[in-house]
């Protein structure tokens, strides 16, 4: 019983969902560009998003999940948890050292649906990283170090476009 209520549960969040694609400026929740599900009477949002591209680094990318307390238009709160992974190189020696950090971002944000279709975001939070036996405040994007020495609260303005 307890599983017919859960697939009912689900197909009928399914159906009152819609789609997004956006593309923003900054990497909050977001991302550079992703796709985007909405669910529950545009109450609950879930993303898969691509943060940017660098040469030194072979992926980055997450997925986020937020709650919006108006719907599409309105503020939300927001969670992001991203996977940097990459390379870089010794200059001294001809050699190449892996990384691999988990960025996570809490934050809010606030979105404005100019047609049923169309709007804007903006969004900000903090960030901090986990990797190399800790947890950091700041990744040096250029060298992939981490340290705690500055505290980063990423900003994001974006479009987005809902089907």
């Amino acid at each position: 019983m307890k599983k017919i209520i859960l697939i009912l549960t689900f197909l009928t969040c399914a159906s009152f969902a819609q789609t997004g694609v956006f593309v923003a400026t900054g990497r909050a929740y977001h991302g550079m560009v992703g796709v985007e599900q909405t669910f529950l009477n545009e109450h609950l949002s879930v993303n898969l998003h691509w943060l940017g591209y660098d040469s030194d680094y072979d992926f980055m990318g997450g997925l986020g999940v937020a709650y919006r307390f108006k719907g599409l238009t309105g503020p939300y709160v927001f969670h992001s948890s991203d996977w940097l992974a990459g390379r870089v190189s010794d200059h001294n020696k001809d050699e190449y050292n892996r990384f691999n950090y988990w960025r996570l971002v809490f934050g809010f944000g606030l979105q404005h649906m100019f047609t049923k279709h169309f709007g804007v975001f903006m969004e900000t939070g903090f960030e901090f990283y986990a990797g190399e036996g800790g947890y950091y405040t700041y990744l040096d994007i250029d060298d992939g170090g981490l340290n705690n020495d500055t505290i980063f609260f990423p900003v994001a303005f974006g479009l987005t476009v809902q089907f």
